[in-house]
């Protein structure tokens, strides 16, 4: 047993590495390397519709469209490029090319300015024209602008899914990306590597004593 909890400790730091070797500055390419989804910690989506959009995101990626998607409400959540803000067609090709490594991934943004997508299959732009941009910069706007860019890129793809219910009424607040998942990773490897040292001292110690 103590043979094989460093192994795994090992496998842990080797599977969230690559999210700490990419963290630069821009902490929407930082969460989607973990998930299909950036939502901004403030002002926050609400809770109840983010939850919404990650079940849909989910249905897209079953129906064949695994789409990821950033909704950037403020400057602060461009990072170290906040001359994107405002910009969401310019800033969409940029965040890609951070994501993707042997593989593009088809990716949408969505900012108070209105959309921006990148790497989507051929033609499949074609759904966001004509689309309304958010009614306003707050959560539940850029929420559920979000997810009506979603559904009409997925029909556009040819992999339609129906639009969801929406939840009643909600703030602009409370649903953002956890500041512990964009900042975490160097964290946790630093924890791991504790762990790493304090087993092989006790390995260490285990041999003395046999």
């Amino acid at each position: 047993m103590i043979r094989l909890l460093p192994a795994l400790a090992v496998a842990a730091v080797l599977a969230i590495t690559p999210a700490a070797a990419s963290a630069d500055g821009d902490p929407a390419s930082d969460v989607l390397l973990l998930q299909d989804v950036y939502l901004p910690y403030a002002p926050g989506v609400p809770a109840p519709l983010g939850r919404t959009i990650t079940a849909l995101l989910k249905t897209t990626r079953k129906a064949g469209f695994p789409l990821k998607l950033a909704i950037i409400s403020d400057p602060k959540d461009l990072g170290a490029v906040p001359q994107f803000f405002g910009k969401p067609q310019q800033y969409a090709p940029f965040l890609q090319s951070e994501i993707a490594f042997n593989s593009k991934r088809p990716l949408l943004v969505v900012m108070p300015a209105g959309y921006g997508a990148a790497a989507l299959p051929k033609g499949s732009e074609t759904g966001l024209q004509g689309l309304d941009p958010p009614k306003s910069g707050n959560g539940k706007d850029l929420g559920r602008a979000a997810i009506a860019a979603i559904v009409k890129l997925s029909a556009a793809a040819g992999h339609p899914v129906p639009t969801p219910k929406l939840p009643s009424a909600g703030g602009g607040g409370g649903g953002g990306t956890s500041p512990l998942i964009v900042f975490g990773v160097p964290v946790a490897l630093l924890a791991l590597g504790g762990v790493l040292a304090a087993l092989r001292r006790r390995q260490d110690a285990t041999v003395e004593t046999s």
